[in-house]
């Protein structure tokens, strides 16, 4: 069974620029490709939420390449994106603030909180730093794709 992801709008950001030149050159830009193309071949699957969503089209509003063309298209797709938006109880918010997880990343989180386990690909250094804590008490991992 595919594992649960949810793709934080600084990867699809930084991924999202016209393909030329090697490769090689630059590696955190190729691991990103790599990652949008596991998605794509079903290695994945993405939780979703309405939020995240509007936050894709703001921050993304013009795919540079194939692999973010291939991932709105994705979304899309039935049974490839799941739509996930947890009940936000009182309780897990009181866990995001103990872990100290940023509060203008909730959304974020709120899609990732479900009764399977899932993980936050991310690049931002906030975020990934609460990893052990959140998964703890959420069952939510946090790590950054281009390590």
């Amino acid at each position: 069974m595919a594992d649960l992801v949810v793709v934080d709008t600084c990867v699809l950001q930084k991924a999202n620029a016209p393909i030329e030149g090697g490769m090689r050159a630059r590696r955190k830009f190729a691991k990103r490709l790599k990652l949008l193309l596991m998605i794509k071949q079903g290695h994945f699957i993405v939780l979703t939420s309405p939020r995240l969503l509007a936050e894709y089209q703001k921050q993304v509003h013009t795919p540079r390449n194939d692999y973010i063309k291939g991932f709105f298209e994705l979304l899309q797709a039935p049974g490839r994106a799941v739509p996930n938006w947890c009940s936000w109880s009182g309780k897990v918010r009181s866990y995001a603030t103990k872990c100290r997880f940023p509060r203008e990343d909730y959304h974020v989180l709120r899609t990732a909180v479900c009764d399977r386990g899932s993980t936050i690909l991310s690049e931002e250094r906030r975020m990934i730093v609460t990893d052990a804590c959140i998964h703890r008490y959420l069952r939510v991992h946090v790590i950054n794709p281009t390590d």
